[in-house]
């Protein structure tokens, strides 16, 4: 039997033994009985990995190793030992000796195994060491290297399991000896929370997506010890090594695609999910960015989230009424399209035409979108032409006026996507958005996300914004079963919530006066009506809504950030007015003022 399983059973052991104590408070005896059903699903899960080590070759010695460097690797500092002096007296809950005993077993399962922690470890041609070399700080134009087999990326879930086993058997023995009764997740504690962000953001691809996808849902929405840790999560991914960016340019462009540019720099500019952007030349003086795909990331979408929803039902580490499964549905369709860029090229291309034809977006605001190098991209390489520029939010360092026209423009833009093409760039980054400050130019990039939306949808989606912006309750609530927001089952906490939750995004619509963004706190409000969905929706709501609401909170965060103070009314008034339904309904009636 393997060390850490005889660990692993033992805590089980004792973990069974308590909740069979009869002098404990129904407290005590709650926390004992899910930390038996922890160590019973930690004592499982390990003979799972034991066996797939041995089904794939994987020697129980590199499984061990493997799971206590990723244990080990990113705890925060600021994690309390379980058993300082400061820890309660629990005196109440259990007798002193059984204190010792559930302290003895804590240790145990906390420290690596004797056998393991002694191990020498070797490097080729050097003599065995008895301390694991300290790794030098990582340089961003190194990078780590992206797990690109599909063993490889299995491997990395597998760690990552192995290191919530630990977390959560630390968590569940510390809470059983100090007596704790948390209402908080056993799982979802800090250090397994900041093990996961870490994971995704070395790992990129499907596993950073879902990462991006959940880092956008309002904190509220989820425990707070994941909302932290996610944090991270939202500053992107590690850059590949240069061994690997190589492989993919000589992949993609032929081995001497160096010959291709002027001069090309091997430091990205920017590392996302699925890719990493370069600077480089053309002959012809032209200055351009090359997006360079991860390696492997389009062919292990699928079981990357498979492996990722087995970990998260497991864990708990999503609220149900979030429902995650429907989430990663969409993350994956969204991160098969992206993943192609070709299809992205085309997009670019499309919409680069739609904003020259807008004159208020193209003459009156100046916004633009590069323009593609066809010759220079592939399916996994993207050359588009460079534009000068910081991300957006330098705008909230600029006057009032300027403020209000970017944001203005933006909100403009954004229901010109929505109903008007039909074309929208779902991805709400503020780094998909580059100001220039010198000529008030502003650049769109990045349209690996852009989807299209069918006129049916459209029609009735375009009827529930107008009765939000209008409080037209019956015509909300009507539109929204139609539409399979709702099922007419739910209880009136839900009806309310939902009517009022239409009735604050809605509420910049309102009147014709100039809605100040920030003063109105509309995000925490929102946040409310949320956490009332959490627990009392019944359905999910329709797929397109994923994508259209995340755009939509998107241009009004950025609203907030700008502390716009804009007129909204006209924007959707004018859309409303121009806009020709076809699913058989009366026209909604129009008022300019509310």
């Amino acid at each position: 039997m393997s060390s850490w399983l005889r660990v692993l059973t033992g805590a089980r052991k004792v973990a069974q033994a308590a909740c069979q104590q009869t002098d404990w408070n129904a407290k005590a005896i709650r926390t004992a009985q899910h930390g038996r059903q922890i160590m019973d699903s930690l004592h499982k899960q390990y003979e799972t990995m034991s066996i797939t080590s041995a089904t794939t070759g994987v020697s129980n010695d590199r499984l061990q190793t493997e799971t206590i460097q990723s244990m080990n690797t990113n705890i925060p500092s600021s994690t309390p030992a379980p058993f300082s002096t400061s820890t309660k007296e629990t005196t109440e809950v259990q007798q002193p000796e059984k204190a010792s005993t559930f302290k003895t077993a804590y240790n145990e399962l906390t420290q690596p195994p004797l056998e393991l922690s002694n191990r020498s470890f070797a490097s080729p041609g050097t003599a065995a060491s008895t301390q694991v070399p300290d790794k030098p700080p990582k340089d961003f134009s190194q990078g780590s290297a992206v797990p690109s087999s599909r063993f490889g990326r299995a491997f990395g879930f597998a760690r990552l399991g192995a290191g919530l086993v630990w977390g959560t058997a630390a968590e569940g023995l510390n809470r059983l000896v100090t007596g704790q009764s948390k209402i908080s997740s056993i799982v979802v504690n800090d250090a397994n929370a900041h093990r996961l962000a870490a994971a995704l953001c070395r790992m990129r691809g499907a596993a950073l997506k879902l990462g991006q996808m959940l880092s956008i849902q309002d904190q509220s929405l989820l425990p707070e010890a994941l909302s932290r840790a996610l944090e991270q999560v939202r500053q992107g991914a590690e850059a590949m090594p240069q061994y690997q960016l190589e492989q993919q340019m000589q992949q993609q462009l032929g081995a001497d695609w160096r010959q291709r540019f002027e001069t090309f720099d091997g430091h990205p500019m920017a590392a996302a999910s699925i890719g990493q952007v370069h600077k480089a030349t053309l002959p012809d003086g032209r200055t351009v960015v090359v997006k360079v795909q991860y390696p492997g990331v389009a062919e292990s979408i699928e079981s990357d989230l498979r492996n990722l929803t087995m970990l998260i039902n497991l864990s708990g580490l999503a609220p149900k009424g979030l429902f995650i499964d429907k989430v990663l549905s969409v993350g994956q369709a969204e991160l098969s399209l992206e993943c192609d860029y070709v299809r992205e090229a085309e997009h670019q291309i499309r919409v680069r035409q739609l904003v020259n034809e807008d004159p208020v977006l193209s003459t009156v605001h100046r916004f633009q979108v590069p323009a593609v190098i066809p010759e220079l991209s592939t399916e996994r390489v993207l050359t588009t032409e460079f534009c000068p520029g910081s991300t957006i939010d330098v705008v909230a360092h600029l006057s009032q006026e300027e403020r209000n026209r970017i944001a203005k423009t933006i909100l403009y833009l954004t229901f010109k996507e929505i109903f008007v093409w039909r074309l929208m760039q779902t991805d709400p980054n503020w780094g998909n958005f580059l100001y220039d400050v010198g000529t008030q130019t502003t650049s769109l990039i990045d349209f690996g996300a852009t989807r299209e939306y069918s006129k049916e949808f459209m029609d009735g989606y375009l009827r529930m914004v107008w009765a939000s912006a209008n409080r037209d309750a019956p015509t909300l609530l009507e539109q929204s079963r139609r539409m399979k927001f709702l099922t007419g089952d739910e209880n009136e906490t839900m009806i309310d919530a939902h009517i009022m939750s239409g009735y604050t995004v809605g509420e910049p619509f309102w009147s014709d006066e100039p809605f100040d963004f920030r003063g109105s706190n509309i995000s925490s409000r929102l946040s409310g009506h949320m956490a009332v969905f959490m627990k009392h929706r019944l359905t999910a709501p329709p797929e397109e809504v994923y994508t259209l609401h995340r755009k939509i909170a998107g241009a009004f965060m950025l609203c907030i950030k700008l502390n716009a103070k804009i007129r909204c009314r006209d924007i959707l008034y004018n859309i409303v007015k121009d806009y020709a339904f076809e699913d058989g309904l009366d026209r909604p009636v129009l008022e300019l003022i509310a």
